[in-house]
């Protein structure tokens, strides 16, 4: 859609800082195209067919990586307005035809959002990217005593009930952001909560992240179809490694008497069931299947 635009006087203006690139650039449109206007600077999603179609973001000029992050609308003229549209308070507003609408597009660097950076990271849609955050932890564990020997004293002694040594156990939560979906999977968030990945998930070994849980909001959103969704998902992550060099997490717990030379060894139930479960936590990052 072609729409008639000018950038006004003063601007770009471009601020570059070691956070990334912030630009701003003012446009005066017709007040009747303002909507579709910030529509091409944002972007949107389409259905089509079951299948969601992408609208790029209109760019800063030879800067692709810089996109629209926040708009503002005002009257160009705020001092003549129509408002022959008012009829209550809940229906109609002002309107400016004469001299139009002044938008305010407000740019920042997209970062990495091909996750370039961290190709071990799940892929995602076109026109979707990822944003990692991470908090180190662990997780403490005490061994009885009788299982430990005081090595170097005469006759490697037992040591007494009394002292139980402990494993500080690697942990770390992280959060990924899924930015510009067009639908999250409902379903799919539902049925993993609580599930472990069954292969290799952002470069952790099969078993050892845990899938906590999301939080999920609105982003772009200035009616009922258009805008996107944001969602976060929380990540645990545990990792063990066994003599061999495989590492392993959640279904496994530490056994007083080693098993083929290794304490940490997995456990099930009588019917055969791990403590979590498996499954494909890249299916997270999928936009739900047409119904």
């Amino acid at each position: 859609m072609a729409i008639a635009f000018e950038e006004l006087e003063g601007s770009p203006v471009v601020t570059i800082t070691p956070q990334g690139t912030t630009a701003v650039r003012t446009f005066r449109v017709a007040w009747s195209d303002w909507q579709d206007f910030a529509h091409l600077l944002v972007g949107r999603y389409r259905a089509v067919s079951c299948s969601f179609v992408f609208v790029r973001p209109m760019e800063f000029p030879e800067m692709p990586n810089l996109v629209v992050s926040d708009l503002k609308v005002e009257p160009f003229d705020p001092q003549n307005p129509d408002g022959s549209d008012v009829t209550t308070i809940t229906r109609g507003t002002n309107t400016y035809p004469d001299a139009g609408a002044k938008v305010t597009a407000t740019y920042k660097t997209l970062f990495d959002a091909d996750n370039q950076s961290r190709a071990d990271l799940p892929g995602v849609p076109t026109g979707t990217y990822l944003t990692y955050t991470a908090e180190l932890g662990a997780e403490y564990q005490t061994i009885p005593g009788r299982i430990w020997n005081w090595v170097g004293a005469a006759g490697n002694p037992q040591l007494p009930p009394d002292i139980n040594p402990g494993l500080l156990i690697p942990t770390g939560t992280y959060r990924l952001k899924w930015h510009r979906v067009a639908l999250p999977p409902w379903g799919t968030i539902r049925a993993l909560r609580g599930k472990v990945n069954n292969g290799a998930f952002g470069g952790a070994a099969a078993g050892t992240v845990l899938f906590v849980g999301a939080r999920v909001s609105r982003q772009f959103q200035f009616s009922d179809d258009d805008g996107f969704w944001q969602v976060e998902y929380l990540f645990s992550e545990k990792t063990v490694e066994l003599s061999g060099g495989t590492k392993v997490g959640w279904n496994y717990q530490y056994k007083e008497k080693a098993v083929s030379g290794e304490h940490w060894v997995k456990v099930e139930d009588d019917d055969g069931n791990s403590p979590y479960q498996e499954a494909a936590l890249s299916t997270l990052f999928q936009f739900p299947a047409c119904v």
